[in-house]
């Protein structure tokens, strides 16, 4: 256990806590800074927050006809209110608007009226215009999803079918709506790259280095020899982990700032957007996907470590590592992450293919381990 440990140590030393903290903060104002400083991301992503979070303290995490009527009534009256500002407003009486539904129709090519409409949204940033949009996309969503789902399903293969039924039946689809929880699907997909970034930038140098030093001769003369490269390996997991878990818990603490706990219960089969294969709340998407960062990053901590014990030097490691976690960052990681659990991808495709990735980092390292085997019989 005590090898162990002086791994983990010196794998964790100070200059690569330093790396990290350095790589990770140039990743996060490339990657992540803008999912928490511009969210909600300018209008009407805000008022579809505020909306979002009215609904949520007002109807709870469902919302049945009897809610979709109240809310309906909330948004006439705001209509009301719009109608008044609207005839008090000589300008826009002068244009001869005089109501709600006669501004939603003005004439954005007659340079009078585009005007007058940019002066309720950009220069005077009239709240009650901007939510009463919001308001309307709800509503229609909400009376448009039956007929949605009712065309999805005939377009709809067996299983899918099957799966969309199951959605239907639950009676509350396409009600909240979506700007948090895509939110969190654009801020969770940058943090997974830092993270596996940080994860190849440890475990990269974990054997090239005694290798380079020419520990390894020394290391298999010992009577402990014969075991080291396990323990290597189980201090790089061990390594890995600690890694992955700092970084989450500094990446989650960020993500907080955006305030969007009160949305975690919802199902999220009632945000407005895709269909999905199971009927998980916000938060247990949530720890599904921390679940999946925690698999990638022992899957990619393993095939550093082999490279680590294959490649000749640093170039040779570099050049092979690059393209890989290149091709899975802009081709794999979108499905691996954001679509693991998307209707849109056949529902056996991120299961398999996480069951493949460990596969094949798992057994790079059981061949590389035996062959370590051999060699010090040899030796």
């Amino acid at each position: 256990m005590q090898i162990i440990i002086n791994e983990i140590k010196k794998i964790l030393n100070w200059k690569m806590i330093l790396v990290l903290f350095l790589v990770n903060a140039v990743l996060y104002f490339l990657l992540i800074n803008f999912h928490i400083e511009n969210f909600p991301n300018g209008r009407p992503a805000l008022d579809s927050y505020n909306i979002g979070v009215e609904m949520i303290r007002k109807y709870g995490i469902n919302m049945d006809e009897e809610e979709m009527a109240d809310f309906k009534k909330t948004y006439d009256n705001q209509v009301k209110e719009a109608d008044q500002f609207l005839q008090s407003s000589k300008e826009f009486r002068d244009a001869g608007i005089r109501s709600y539904e006669e501004f939603r129709n003005m004439d954005l090519e007659n340079e009078k009226q585009s005007v007058l409409h940019g002066k309720i949204f950009f220069d005077e940033k009239v709240d009650m215009f901007w939510e009463l949009q919001e308001r309307e996309r709800l509503i229609e969503f909400h009376d448009q999803n039956k007929d949605i789902i009712n065309n999805s399903i005939s377009d709809a293969n067996p299983r899918q079918k099957e799966r969309l039924l199951e959605i239907k039946a639950n009676g509350s689809y396409d009600v909240f709506p979506e700007t948090v929880f895509y939110n969190f699907k654009d801020f969770i997909l940058n943090v997974t790259i830092a993270i596996i970034v940080s994860v190849v930038l440890v475990m990269s140098p974990i054997i090239i280095q005694d290798r380079s030093r020419q520990l390894i001769d020394l290391q298999y003369t010992a009577k402990t020899g014969r075991s080291l490269y396990k323990k290597k390996a189980v201090a790089g997991l061990l390594s890995t982990l600690i890694v992955i878990t700092a970084l989450l818990a500094v990446y989650f603490s960020i993500y907080s700032l955006n305030n969007t706990a009160m949305f975690f219960s919802l199902p999220i089969y009632t945000f407005i957007g895709e269909y999905y294969w199971y009927d998980l709340s916000f938060i247990q998407y949530i720890v599904l996907t921390v679940i999946a960062i925690y698999i990638l990053g022992i899957v990619f901590a393993l095939l550093a470590m082999s490279f680590s014990t294959i490649a000749p030097n640093f170039i040779a490691l570099i050049g092979v590592q690059i393209p890989i976690v290149l091709a899975m960052l802009a081709f794999g990681l979108g499905y691996l992450i954001n679509s693991m659990i998307s209707y849109g991808l056949p529902k056996w495709l991120v299961p398999t293919s996480y069951g493949v990735l460990i596969a094949v980092s798992v057994l790079f390292i059981i061949l590389l381990w035996k062959r370590e085997r051999k060699m010090d019989i040899i030796q």
